[in-house]
C-alpha cells in the first residue's frame, strides 16, 4: 500500500491471536522508516471512549450520550426506495432506506432525527426503525423517515439520517388512526425538541 505513516489506539491489536501491539508496529514500522504515532486512551466523565461502549448506547437507543461520545449525532446513509406507500394514504409520506445487516442500526422506535437531502438542505422528520408491525411488514428491517414540512421526491436518491433523540418504542397500533395520532404527537416531539436544541 505504499503506507507512509500508521496511527493506532493504545489498545490495537493484530495479527495471529492478536498478539501485535501498538509497541510491536512501532517497532516495524522504525525498521520501515514509516511514522507511527500511538493515540493514547480518551476519557470522558470517567468512561473511556470506545466503539464498544458507543455501540452499546446505539443498541439501547441512548442517542444523546452516543452523540456525546462520538461528537455528532449517529448517520445512517443511503438510497431511498419505495415502499409500501402507506405513508401517503394516511397523510405522511416517507422516505425509506433498506439497510445491509451488517450496519449498526439504533435500537427498534421512534426518533427525532434530520434527513439530509441531496442539495444539502437539513430537515426534521420523525424516523421510525423496526419492522413497522401495524403495516404488517414481515420480518423486513427498515428505516422510515417522515420528513416535517417537506414536499418532494427522493426516490433513488441518497439521503442521510442523523438520529438526536429516541421518542418511544416501536408498538403495534388498534388501527391507521390511532397509528396517525401517534405520528402526529411524535412531529410534535421532534419540533419541541429541535426548537430547544437548535
Amino acid at each position: 500500500l505504499k503506507a507512509r505513516h500508521l496511527v493506532c489506539g493504545y489498545d490495537f491489536h493484530f495479527g495471529d491471536k492478536g498478539a501485535g501491539n501498538p509497541q510491536r508496529l512501532q517497532e516495524k514500522c522504525r525498521e520501515l522508516g514509516i511514522g507511527c504515532d500511538v493515540l493514547p486512551k480518551v476519557t470522558l466523565d470517567g468512561v473511556t471512549v470506545s466503539s464498544t461502549y458507543i455501540r452499546g448506547l446505539l443498541e439501547q437507543g441512548e442517542m444523546q450520550e452516543a452523540m456525546r461520545f462520538l461528537g455528532h449525532p449517529h448517520c445512517l446513509s443511503g438510497e431511498v426506495v419505495h415502499g409500501r406507500q402507506l405513508g401517503r394514504t394516511i397523510g405522511f409520506p416517507t422516505a425509506n432506506l433498506i439497510l445491509p445487516p451488517e450496519i449498526i442500526v439504533p435500537a427498534h422506535g421512534v426518533y427525532a432525527t434530520k434527513v439530509v437531502t441531496p442539495d444539502g438542505e437539513s430537515h426534521m422528520a420523525v424516523t421510525n426503525v423496526g419492522r413497522r408491525p401495524t403495516i404488517d411488514d414481515g420480518n423486513q428491517l427498515t428505516i422510515e423517515g417522515f420528513i416535517l414540512d417537506f414536499h418532494g421526491d427522493l426516490y433513488g436518491q441518497k439521503i442521510q439520517m442523523e438520529f438526536y433523540k429516541y421518542l418511544r418504542e416501536e408498538r403495534k397500533f388498534p388501527s391507521f388512526e390511532a397509528l396517525t395520532a401517534e405520528v402526529m404527537h411524535n412531529a410534535d416531539q421532534t419540533r419541541e425538541y429541535f426548537a430547544q436544541n437548535p
